[in-house]
């Protein structure tokens, strides 16, 4: 059975190792992504700060105490919104539990928690070509509000 679990600050080694495990596949959507960075110092000193920060919520999943994904949402601030807004920052289940519902309960305590906080908005970004993400959120109640667009200098 799954558990869902608000982090700690102890648990910022549980981040890196998830965050370095579920972002595998990032790197065919993305070929500037630094591989290892959840298990580098910046990566610590990222997942340690966000810990640290009373206005971000972070839970990890868990089964028989493994952990198997995790959520880590930040305000997100549009000075041209209306609206409080929380962003989910972070997200991810390990492969084998993948498509198993982990995923939901984890936004859903989320946006129960943000709710809570009086946040009116949650926003996510995911890769254009991650077609299985963006099924999974518009499944979670969001849809596309914005195109983020980059280009190399």
């Amino acid at each position: 059975m799954i558990q869902i679990l608000k982090a700690s600050t102890d648990d910022v080694q549980i981040l890196q190792r998830l965050n370095n495990e579920v972002i595998v596949d990032n790197g065919k959507y993305d070929d500037d992504l630094i591989p290892d960075w959840a298990l580098s110092e910046r990566g610590r000193a990222y997942f340690t700060k966000e810990l640290h920060n009373k206005d971000s919520i972070c839970f990890i999943a868990q089964e028989d105490n493994n952990p198997v994904g995790y959520i880590m949402a930040t305000p997100k601030h549009f000075s041209y919104r209306k609206s409080s807004c929380i962003e989910i920052a972070n997200m991810g289940v390990v492969p084998l539990f993948r498509s198993k519902g982990v995923g939901k309960q984890l936004i859903d305590k989320v946006i129960n928690d943000a709710r809570s906080r009086g946040y009116k908005k949650i926003y996510v970004n995911s890769y254009f070509q991650n077609a299985k993400a963006i099924t999974f959120y518009k499944r979670s109640g969001f849809y596309e509000i914005d195109l983020s667009l980059e280009r190399s200098l």
